[in-house]
């Protein structure tokens, strides 16, 4: 009986681990009938059978059997909803991110804040105002997509949950929209371009996702 086989560096070169897969892995199974923590337990009690009977074609069998599993069932809504939703959810705030960006540097260019710093306006109440500001917009934003969404659509997850999902999110979003009217000392394309860069940025995530990526 042979001892178990050096795994060696996981190759990086293999498709990566994809939790939504149904697919039995064979040979991740055989993998783990060679050289699992029972293929070392089997060959210490070989040894321990040979010491103390004496006999050294004394041997024990290994056998690993698979345990039975239900038929999987496959939710082809699930797996389109995977897909489409993010898409659907980053799409909900291309307006806000237009609207906001474009309103913070015209305010700039006109020399408003300015104006408010010298009658003693500090930058904590600024930027608290827009905040506020933005989060009744993204407040309504996220009840009308929670709304639709828990009619027939998700219905297996909390409702409050699938709330704060969205209006985390949108909070997030609130962030990105400070970074990019920090670009801007014009209102004119403002609101354009950051459309562009806060859409254009989610396709890099797709490289990251990619089966081939290290």
């Amino acid at each position: 009986m042979g001892g178990p086989q050096s795994v060696g560096i996981p190759s990086q070169l293999k498709p990566s681990w994809n939790p939504s897969s149904n697919e039995p892995k064979t040979t991740n199974y055989s993998q783990y009938a060679l050289r699992s923590y029972s293929t070392l337990q089997n060959i210490v009690a070989n040894v321990i059978l040979k010491v103390k009977s004496g006999v050294e074609s004394a041997s024990i069998a290994q056998v690993v059997v698979p345990l039975p599993n239900a038929t999987v069932q496959l939710d082809a809504f699930s797996q389109i909803l995977s897909a489409t939703l993010p898409l659907f959810l980053l799409s909900m705030y291309i307006l806000p991110v237009y609207n906001m960006v474009f309103l913070i540097v015209k305010e700039k260019e006109s020399k408003a804040k300015e104006s408010m710093r010298m009658m003693g306006l500090t930058d904590l109440p600024y930027w608290l105002s827009w905040l506020v500001y933005y989060s009744i917009i993204n407040t309504v934003i996220s009840l009308i997509a929670w709304a639709v969404l828990c009619i027939n659509v998700i219905t297996a997850s909390s409702p409050l949950y699938l709330f704060f999902f969205i209006w985390l999110y949108g909070q997030a979003v609130f962030g990105q929209i400070i970074f990019l009217q920090s670009l801007f000392g014009r209102s004119k394309f403002s609101g354009m371009i950051s459309t562009v860069i806060y859409f254009g940025g989610s396709f890099m995530n797709f490289p990251v996702q990619s089966a081939t990526a290290s």
